[in-house]
C-alpha cells in the first residue's frame, strides 16, 4: 500500500508491504510516476519543416528520504539525436541513453541538477481539461459516453505563418512531423453510434471500425495542430449497458466504468484536470462510490 504524505515542497510516500520482511531478506520495489509539463521546447519557435528539440530538467541523483549507499541513473530518450546534456562525474551517452554514475554514498535529499536537450519528432500533447460524462439509461439498456477535450500542443511554436501548400507537399516526401494530425481512441467492444465534433461542428475526417473483439475510433483534427495551438473537440458513443452493469443477489446494481479512456498515442498524453460525471437514472438511491485512484486532500 502506498500512502501520500504532504506538508512540504517535497512529497513523501509511505509504502507498506503485504508481509513484513524477514531478518536479512530483501525486497525489490519498482516505482513508476508521471510528471506534468516535464518538457520545454528549445528553440521555442521553429518553422513547420524544422526539427523540434525539447529540454528536460531532472535530478541526476535518485531523490530519497534515506542516505543512499550506491546508485546509478539511466535516462532513455526516444531518439539518439541528443546535442546537449549536463555532465556529472562519470556520465556516458550511449545511443539514446544517458547513464549517470554509479555514484557512491549520498546524503538524504542529494541534488545534482541536470538538463538534456533532445530531438522529439512527435507532438507534445497536453489536455488542460477533460469533461467525461457517462449517462446510464435503464429503459434502453444503454450507456452513453461523451468526452469534451481542451487539448494543447506544448511543443515548439511556429515561427512563421502556417503554409498549407508546404504541408501537403511534405506529407509525400517527409511524412514525419511534430504536428498532431491524427488520434486513435480504443473503445469497448460493441460500442456504436460514434461522433466527433469541434467548435465549428461535425468533423468528417474520422473512421470507426468495430468487430467482436474491439472497437476503435480514428480521428483527424480539422487542421494539423502545431506547437502552441489549441484544439477543443468532443467525441461520443453508445454501449450496451451489460458491458458495464451487473445485478447483485440483493437486487442492487454495480456499475463498473473506466475513470479514463482517452486517445492511445505513441507519444503519450498528459492530463491537468479530469472531471468525470456519472448520470444515473432518475430515482437512483443508496449510491456508493469507490475507485482505485488516490484521493486528494481537501
Amino acid at each position: 500500500m502506498l500512502t501520500r504524505i504532504f506538508g512540504s515542497a517535497i512529497q513523501y510516500y509511505r509504502i507498506k508491504l503485504n508481509k513484513p520482511l524477514a531478518s536479512g531478506a530483501q525486497q525489490t520495489l519498482g516505482i513508476s510516476y508521471n510528471v506534468l509539463k516535464a518538457y520545454s521546447p528549445l528553440p521555442a519557435s521553429i518553422s513547420q519543416d524544422e526539427q523540434q528539440f525539447l529540454t528536460h530538467d531532472f535530478n541526476a541523483y535518485c531523490s530519497s528520504a534515506y542516505p543512499t549507499e550506491k546508485q546509478k541513473t539511466e535516462v532513455k530518450f526516444p531518439t539518439s539525436n541528443i546535442p546537449d546534456y549536463t555532465r556529472h562525474g562519470d556520465t556516458k551517452l550511449t545511443g539514446s541513453k544517458i547513464i549517470y554514475g554509479p555514484y557512491e554514498a549520498q546524503p538524504v535529499g542529494a541534488m545534482a541538477p541536470a538538463t538534456v536537450r533532445f530531438e522529439f519528432t512527435k507532438p507534445v500533447l497536453h489536455v488542460a481539461d477533460l469533461q467525461r460524462d457517462v449517462e446510464i439509461s435503464h429503459w434502453g439498456g444503454n450507456i452513453a459516453f461523451e468526452e469534451h477535450y481542451e487539448l494543447y500542443h506544448r511543443g515548439a511554436n511556429l515561427s512563421t505563418q502556417f503554409n498549407r501548400v508546404k504541408w501537403q507537399q511534405g506529407q509525400y516526401y517527409k511524412p514525419t512531423t511534430y504536428a498532431l494530425k491524427e488520434m486513435t481512441f480504443p473503445l469497448k467492444a460493441g460500442s456504436v453510434d460514434t461522433y466527433y465534433t469541434d467548435v465549428i461542428g461535425n468533423v468528417s475526417t474520422s473512421k470507426f471500425r468495430s468487430n467482436a473483439r474491439e472497437a476503435v475510433l480514428e480521428t483527424k483534427p480539422r487542421y494539423p495542430v502545431f506547437g502552441g495551438w489549441k484544439y477543443p473537440f468532443t467525441i461520443g458513443w453508445n454501449s450496451d449497458a451489460k458491458n458495464f452493469l451487473r445485478k447483485t443477489q440483493s437486487g442492487g446494481y454495480v456499475l463498473n466504468v473506466p475513470f479514463l479512456e482517452g486517445p492511445n498515442q505513441a507519444e503519450g498524453v498528459e492530463y491537468a484536470s479530469i472531471t468525470v460525471q456519472i448520470l444515473l437514472p432518475e430515482g437512483a438511491e443508496y449510491v456508493n462510490v469507490s475507485f482505485s485512484l488516490p484521493r486528494q486532500p481537501h
